[in-house]
């Protein structure tokens, strides 16, 4: 799979599941989680994400998740999602599972969502690297990649964002995304940017 065409399926998966954050949604902070299972699963293997399967049932990755003690577990049944807390490599990111029939399909590790004029670069430039440097390490460094793009170069509100790396491997398809979106602020009403990164894993 080629770069063009992954820039067409991530907008798919992301916006249809309920991954990207829409226009006036709730925000979601990754809190302090457990980072001793937080790990992605290796080609040739069963596990996406820690010991989660493809095709766990969510009762199942519920299980999984509160034995691995995994916090902020949340469960949003009318998206068929289920979200909680972790760490990689001592940065928080959160980890969001989704079902389709109820049967796990693909995991997102959303990273944090900011809006200061800093945050691009002091903190979610150094979570993208960490992920980065965590997939090459797993995966190799062989992948379709570009370098982290400038901040008013990322599309706003757009679902698929910048794709900065891709792994078209052989059992799932792993990508790295930025995003910039717009969020209602409750107090003000006034829209406020935010950008984020993450990771999305698709096993085949």
């Amino acid at each position: 799979m080629n770069q063009t065409s992954t820039k067409f399926l991530l907008p798919c998966l992301l916006f249809g599941m309920g991954l990207v954050s829409p226009l006036f949604a709730e925000q979601h902070t990754p809190k302090q989680a457990p980072e001793e299972l937080s790990s992605f699963g290796a080609v040739g293997g069963a596990n996406v994400y820690a010991d989660l399967r493809k095709g766990d049932s969510s009762k199942l990755v519920l299980e999984k998740l509160k034995k691995g003690n995994f916090r902020e577990i949340s469960i949003e049944k009318p998206k068929s999602l289920i979200r909680c807390a972790v760490k990689l490599n001592n940065f928080s990111y959160e980890l969001v599972c989704h079902f389709e029939n109820d049967r796990l399909k693909l995991c997102v590790l959303e990273g944090r969502k900011g809006w200061q004029f800093s945050f691009y670069d002091e903190i979610l430039e150094p979570q993208w690297i960490n992920l980065r440097q965590s997939l090459v390490k797993k995966y190799g460094p062989k992948r379709s990649h570009r370098p982290l793009p400038a901040i008013d170069k990322v599309p706003m509100n757009d679902p698929g964002g910048i794709i900065t790396d891709t792994w078209d491997l052989e059992d799932r398809l792993v990508v790295i995304a930025v995003q910039a979106f717009e969020l209602k602020d409750c107090c003000t009403n006034h829209l406020i940017e935010y950008t984020t990164c993450l990771v999305l894993v698709q096993p085949k």
